[in-house]
């Protein structure tokens, strides 16, 4: 099938990097339609709830536009807010590191797309960590120290 509603893609299992705080669902439509060159999320926020630590990718370009409600959008100049049509743009890296809040009282729900590069470091400047992918291989390192804090690949 090639044409989906919301309710045909189940919501993902609660992840680390979806939604850190408050709730919220995200869905992997990109997956469920089968297109592997580049992702599709949709995902929605309840008031007060926010998406991933702000981050930015070496190696992925990142897009993300508002469906319905209201979107803050952390940069490292501040929040932005955007509403319905809305969009953002952040280029692979450009070491502008982002991530979306609702701090209105409605629901808001948007699109965030993603070119999936196989090989990507992702950097979390707010907890000082990174994320390292070669290809399946992935680990998350404390910038300070070196250490591999998880991941499947230790080498």
């Amino acid at each position: 099938m090639t044409v989906f509603h919301p309710e045909d893609v189940p919501p993902l299992e609660p992840h680390p990097w979806d939604i850190v705080a408050g709730h919220g669902t995200t869905r992997t439509i990109s997956d469920a339609g089968g297109l592997s060159r580049f992702g599709v999320r949709h995902q929605t926020l309840e008031p007060g709830a926010r998406t991933s630590e702000r981050h930015w990718h070496e190696a992925e370009d990142e897009f993300l536009y508002v469906l319905a409600g209201e979107a803050t959008v952390i940069e490292n100049d501040g929040p932005h807010r955007l509403g319905p049509g809305d969009y953002a743009c952040w280029p692979a890296g450009v070491a502008n590191a982002h991530t979306v809040e609702n701090r209105s009282d409605a629901r808001c729900s948007f699109l965030v797309m993603g070119s999936r590069p196989a090989d990507d470091v992702c950097h979390y400047p707010d907890s000082g960590r990174r994320l390292d992918t070669v290809g399946p291989r992935w680990r998350v390192v404390d910038v300070a120290t070196g250490d591999i804090l998880k991941g499947n690949w230790n080498d």
